[in-house]
């Protein structure tokens, strides 16, 4: 015992050296013992950290970036838009769309919106400024496994596809809700434990105050039916300020009308288990 004791007393100098670098390392990862980061100490991160790189992204139409921050205790990665134009014309989803805004703005918007209805589906988003440009600065979703592109064009199968099926229901709600008119499913990340993410609205939040693609929901979390329903304008324009102008606001309000009506009529139907489901909180 006493021979165990004496090698414990020689070897725990290292071991305590082995533990503070590996806590070291687990920091720099974003990954210390304090537990995940909340939205606000991301937005902090994402608005003080020092660029380090930048390398553009050869997926999607708006030269967008992915960028290395650093704040000297954190590392991380975060997608960088900054197309800020109007489109005289522009057909998308088999419709055309005259004076179309793309704006990295619109990705700030629905990050804002999602958390008023406690969804939790979009990304940290702030406004800043990269090397004298005005940007949208998300935070880049980690542990993605592939995005619903790859998923479907792979033929891989959810373990729990009702879960799954859920999921991406809700994804149909915002996207109505915000009148995505550019919804691919390469904007929609799958993540580890089959989390669903939504990035990209650059092309969102049309002045049109009805539901582009109605037909398309069927169930809604109850999270969501509840955020939808306390959704108000006074909320709404504190959160979007600077973001959305009014007609944007006054749309998001009347399509958000249409998809109560809509979802109470499906509950009148077929009743509320059919239509109300529960994910888990995120």
């Amino acid at each position: 015992m006493r021979s165990l004791a004496a090698r414990f007393r020689r070897l725990r100098p290292r071991v305590v050296g082995l533990l503070g670098c590996l806590t070291a390392v687990l920091a720099a990862a974003g990954l210390a013992a304090s537990g995940p980061l909340s939205d606000a100490e991301k937005e902090e991160f994402l608005l003080r950290a020092r660029v380090v790189s930048r390398q553009i992204i050869p997926i999607g139409v708006t030269a967008s970036e992915r960028a290395t921050l650093t704040d000297g205790r954190l590392t991380h990665a975060a997608h960088i838009q900054t197309i800020d134009q109007t489109h005289r014309r522009l057909r998308a989803r088999k419709a055309v769309y005259i004076n179309l805004r793309d704006s990295y703005e619109f990705n700030i918007a629905a990050y804002r919106l999602d958390r008023l209805l406690d969804l939790r589906m979009v990304p940290v988003s702030v406004e800043r400024s990269v090397a004298g440009e005005r940007a949208a600065v998300t935070w880049w979703v980690d542990d993605v496994l592939m995005m619903e592109a790859e998923r479907r064009s792979r033929g891989v199968k959810p373990p729990d596809l009702a879960h799954w099926n859920d999921q991406m229901q809700q994804a149909r709600v915002f996207t109505q809700l915000v009148f995505n008119t550019d919804p691919n499913l390469g904007n929609f990340l799958v993540a580890t434990g089959w989390r669903l993410w939504m990035i990209d609205f650059t092309r969102s939040f049309r002045a049109y105050k009805r539901l582009p693609e109605p037909e398309l929901i069927e169930r809604i979390d109850r999270r969501v039916y509840r955020g939808l329903r306390r959704l108000s304008r006074k909320a709404l324009r504190r959160e979007t300020e600077g973001y959305l102008t009014g007609p944007e606001v006054n749309a998001v309000l009347a399509r958000r009308e249409q998809l109560l009506h809509l979802i109470d009529a499906r509950i009148a139907a077929q009743g509320e288990p059919a239509v109300i489901c529960d994910l888990p909180g995120h």
